[in-house]
């Protein structure tokens, strides 16, 4: 039975689990759950140094190699056996979710992925493809930090003073979090500075610090260290509040880059210093079983959610939009039952085998010293922290094992129904293995460079080069018939138009994303001569630009389409540069989006605000009103639309919009 003070740790772990799953499963709802990736640092950091402490005062030095055996142990069979189930699983789901898999299982089991992602590119917070293993760059800085901190915990040990023992990782934490702070552009992806090891270790660096304050609180009773006693649950509470506060107002923004996740680990501190000092009342409150047992499996919780998530979604596609919660459920059951198996077949097999080897290399005990009480730090680690602290065995509280019985104490014949039960479970584990193992290697094997969706935009987006690269060969070779034949065609298209109103795309620029790449066959079907101008990933900081650039080369038209809000938030201000851009004579014509990303509401609502302040000259096209009945249209991500009936209504959507335009200015 652990200790009260280590149950306050695994609640404090399952409040930030339920920050990070709330986050992933509904980022609209809690925008800024991500914070409780902070809180994991800052607990694991003041484990981890407190462990290494506790070693060498118990043994007098630290054995490196056992260390990095222990706590990498811990990480990588729970990782590995996950990302074979995953991949094996989505072999049978669909392919589109293995794409990137070769590359990105590498780097997960290297624990490199938070270092694979910043290099090749791929964004945490935009993606706009499914990506089974992005979750992992946790995992993986955790780990480079349990190979770094204890080098770093144990130089410290050498430095008599308290003080400077906690200054220095404070000074290297402040040093991390000022990185982030000045590498953070507000204006491109954060990946960078949210995943890099260099920008994103002060967590970990505070709580190391935290856990030489721990270890050498003084045993004193003086005044001051009662009061300090009295002072900290309250100051814990406070903490707690202010990060409950946070996470629904921190977003993906300099509120988060810029001070918010160092408030958020300097606030785990506070915590975790005011739930273990004696008598706190946040023992009881993080102690509650269910938030402690949900801490206890946190690792694996973490694992599984994310992947079930995704496979999930892709399973039951009909559940988007109002019956996501569905999806949702599915996967909090599934992540709870994938977790215990993980535990049962791989977790605590591995810890047993682990510790036995450990109980055979270790010397054995005199008979004194195993009558004498084990004890653990030194006496100054009953101060304020009281004197529980010095029984705690820090390490994973889900892969503790059990004492493996002496021979002594041992019966001389085990039971049929012990020896049966774990034969069995051999045979389960091995059978399982090497059947994911098997459709793991499947799975890499038949893993696509690029999804349906890709291929598709690519497609798309390569026919469009192709047409403007025509488009100026005929520009260059019919420049002087143009000029000869231009009063003409002014002559024959003012008497065309006032026989007969015919709509067409001639007086149409559209400036657009991915999903204007996706219907712009429909929309040269729809609109015959409209002018395409669609890139994937495409921003709507990059549109006044382009807006500019069209109008100086005179290929700007009457009617100038922007179709971008899938990528990015936006505000009626941007659509006002936009316009400024174009001039007088052009009319401009907004496309809203749909999908699941956080940032569309708020660019649609922009949109909305900016055509209802300028009646005269622009025009709202509702495609996620008209689409939001029809999601079977969509492609598998739920935002880009399928050829055929997906991209007909996209296009159709816009002919109508600038047919009720014509003839609402007939004059």
């Amino acid at each position: 039975m652990r200790n009260d003070r280590y149950g306050s740790l695994d609640g404090i772990k399952g409040f930030a689990l339920i920050g990070i799953i709330w986050y992933h499963l509904s980022q609209r709802s809690l925008p800024g759950g991500f914070i409780g990736v902070d809180v994991f640092f800052t607990v694991s950091g003041f484990l981890l140094a407190l462990s290494i402490l506790r070693e060498i005062d118990r043994t007098g030095r630290l054995r490196l190699g056992n260390f990095y055996l222990r706590r990498l142990s811990r990480l990588w069979p729970a990782m590995a056996f996950m990302i074979a189930g995953s991949v094996s699983l989505g072999l049978f789901v669909n392919h589109d979710i293995l794409v990137g898999v070769p590359g990105k299982s590498v780097s997960a089991l290297t624990f490199t992925s938070n270092w694979g992602e910043i290099f090749s590119g791929d964004s945490y917070f935009a993606a706009t493809s499914p990506q089974l293993l992005r979750h992992l760059w946790f995992v993986a800085l955790l780990a480079q930090a349990t190979l770094v901190l204890p080098l770093l915990t144990a130089m410290l040990h050498r430095i008599g003073s308290t003080f400077v023992q906690a200054l220095v990782p404070v000074l290297l934490a402040a040093l991390s979090a000022c990185g982030m702070w000045v590498l953070y552009n507000p204006s491109a992806d954060p990946t960078r500075v949210y995943f890099g090891t260099d920008t994103h270790c002060f967590g970990m660096l505070l709580g190391v610090a935290l856990a030489f304050v721990v270890r050498h609180s003084e045993e004193s009773d003086a005044e001051p260290r009662r009061l300090f006693t009295m002072v900290m649950p309250w100051l814990a509470t406070g903490a707690l509040v202010v990060l409950i506060m946070m996470m629904p107002r921190v977003g993906q923004d300099a509120s988060a880059f810029r001070g918010g996740l160092i408030l958020a680990s300097v606030l785990t501190v506070v915590l975790i210093g005011g739930s273990i000092s004696k008598d706190s009342w946040m023992i009881g409150l993080f102690g509650w079983r269910p938030l402690a047992l949900l801490g206890k499996y946190s690792y694996g919780m973490y694992l599984w959610h994310w992947p079930l998530y995704l496979l999930l979604q892709l399973m039951l596609p009909g559940y988007r939009g109002s019956g996501l919660w569905v999806v949702q459920a599915l996967t909090l059951l599934l992540s709870l039952v994938m977790t215990a198996v993980s535990w049962w077949m791989v977790e605590n097999p591995v810890a047993e085998w682990i510790k036995s080897k450990r109980d055979k290399s270790a010397p054995r005990r005199t008979v004194a010293q195993r009558s004498a009480p084990r004890r653990v730090g030194s006496a100054r680690a009953r101060g304020v922290y009281g004197t529980h602290l010095n029984n705690v065995e820090f390490t994973q509280p889900y892969s503790q094992a059990a004492p493996l019985p002496s021979p002594q104490d041992a019966p001389v014949v085990a039971s049929r129904s012990s020896r049966t039960a774990e034969a069995m479970r051999m045979v389960v584990t091995v059978s399982v293995v090497v059947l994911i193992v098997i459709g793991f290697f499947m799975g890499v094997a038949q893993a696509p460079a690029k999804t349906q969706t890709q291929i598709m935009l690519e497609k798309n987006q390569s026919a469009l080069a192709k047409k403007e690269r025509q488009r100026k060969m005929d520009a260059k070779a019919a420049a002087e018939a143009k000029k000869r034949a231009e009063e003409e065609r002014k002559r024959r298209e003012e008497a065309k138009a006032a026989i007969e109103k015919t709509l067409n795309g001639e007086d149409v620029s559209v400036i657009g994303d991915s999903v204007t790449v996706g219907a712009s066959a429909a929309l040269q079907k729809s609109l015959p001569g409209i002018a395409v101008d669609a890139q994937v990933s495409r921003s709507i900081l990059t549109a006044p630009g382009i807006v500019a650039q069209m109008k100086a080369e005179g290929r700007l038209r009457k009617y100038v389409v922007i179709s971008l809000n899938t990528n990015s938030a936006t505000t009626v201000g941007e659509y006002e540069r936009i316009a400024a851009a174009a001039g007088d004579g052009h009319v401009l014509v907004i496309i809203n989006a749909y999908g699941d990303r956080e940032w569309i509401p708020v660019a649609n609502q922009a949109a909305s605000d900016y055509v209802r302040k300028h009646p005269t000259d622009s025009i709202l096209v509702d495609w996620n009103s008209a689409i939001a009945a029809h999601t079977d249209w969509l492609g598998p991500d739920g935002i880009h639309p399928q050829a055929g009936q997906g991209e007909d209504l996209y296009a159709s959507g816009l002919r109508n919009a600038l047919a009720e335009w014509e003839v609402a200015h007939i004059e």
